[in-house]
This record gives C-alpha cells, sequence and structure tokens, in this order.
C-alpha cells in the first residue's frame, strides 16, 4: 500500500472548479502505470457521489465511471493526466473536503484525501 502522502500528491492542485453539469478536478498519476477497474466513490463534504455520476476524461477518451469496469478497465500510465467530471450542483465558494475511492487492478483500492478551493 502507498502512503497517503504520496496518494495526495494524485491531486493536481487548483484544478478544482465548477463546469456546466457540476465540478471537475484533475489528477495526475505520479505513483506507477497501473489499470483502473472502478471509479468511486467520491465524497465532497458530506454528498457522496457514485461511478454513474463521475466521467473519466483523457487526452483520447471520455468514458462514465460506470463504464469502468474489471472486463473494460482504463490504462493510466505513470505522468498522465486526467480529469474527474462530477455530475450534480456545483461547489459553493469556500472550502470542500474530497475523499476519492479508486479500485486499481495491481494494488486494489486506494482511497485519498484533499482540500481545495474552487478556481
Amino acid at each position: 500500500m502507498f502512503p497517503s502522502f504520496v496518494l495526495t500528491k494524485l491531486y493536481v492542485k487548483g484544478s478544482l472548479k465548477n463546469n456546466e453539469k457540476g465540478f471537475q478536478f484533475d489528477l495526475k498519476n505520479v505513483v506507477d502505470s497501473g489499470t483502473l477497474v472502478e471509479i468511486g466513490p467520491i465524497t465532497v463534504d458530506d454528498k457522496s457521489y457514485e461511478a454513474a455520476f463521475i466521467t473519466v476524461v483523457t487526452s483520447n477518451q471520455e468514458r462514465t465511471g460506470d463504464q469502468v469496469t474489471r472486463t473494460n478497465p482504463l490504462p493510466v500510465y505513470l505522468g498522465m493526466l486526467f480529469s474527474l467530471r462530477v455530475n450534480g450542483d456545483p461547489l459553493t465558494p469556500g472550502e470542500h473536503t474530497f475523499n476519492v475511492s479508486i479500485l486499481t487492478r495491481e494494488i486494489g483500492r486506494i482511497k485519498f484525501d484533499f482540500q481545495d478551493t474552487v478556481a
């Protein structure tokens, strides 16, 4: 298991912003190449969003979280930048606390927290 301080570095500080369907933020794979087989839930403050409300956007594809499965995995390479878009209410001004859960084929479930304000 990776130390939490390493996993927290996955979040690209300052990337949190509202969009037309809710909000989004960027992650950068600073750990190792791997394979995502499940996205979510993502908890923001006290509200949880399941995979169907999350969209993963890479440089060459866009998939809803419920389309990322063991039989339809998403490869993520070391250094790869990707966005997670969450369908829901836009975030209010001020600081928000996030808990992100992702299942990888190689190391199992990873969870990390971060705090940021909407850009």
